[in-house]
């Protein structure tokens, strides 16, 4: 299955009257991690759940100093070059992180150390794309 499938099938469409209402949350990330870039987040409630154990872990273990930039979360939008594919953003299920320091199709900059925390709490990262990398891009699912 596709990122979009798999998305599709636990969630429904994010273009559904009722989306927003059942699954996206306003979070005021500062609240509970001052050291984040961003205020508030609009984000989809089961990614925001895993994205505070892992800022948790970073915290613990002086990570959380990785993280300079928010550049993104929910944003309704296919992928870049396609046609017909939502991209995870859509969701609410992706955000993107250093983007200047880890832009579409690089290795990223991102420590093994910072990349392991993200992957022990489920979420996935666009450097250890096998094809065409995106090191900024965090997400619920892998794609």
């Amino acid at each position: 299955m596709t990122a979009q499938e798999i998305l599709e099938s636990r969630y429904g469409s994010p273009q559904a009257g009722n989306f927003e209402s059942k699954w996206m949350t306003l979070w005021e990330v500062k609240k509970e991690f001052t050291w984040f870039p961003k205020k508030t987040i609009y984000i989809h409630k089961d990614f925001c759940e895993l994205l505070k154990g892992a800022f948790k872990d970073l915290e613990r273990l002086n990570l959380h100093t990785e993280i300079k930039f928010f550049d993104g979360c929910f944003n309704i939008r296919l992928v870049r070059g396609s046609k017909t594919v939502y991209s995870i953003h859509s969701w609410g299920c992706a955000m993107d992180l250093n983007a200047a320091e880890n832009p579409l199709a690089s290795e990223g900059v991102w420590s093994r150390e910072f990349i392991n925390v993200m992957v022990n709490h489920g979420i996935f990262c666009g450097q250890n794309w096998i094809g065409r990398k995106d090191p900024m891009h965090f997400a619920l699912v892998n794609g």
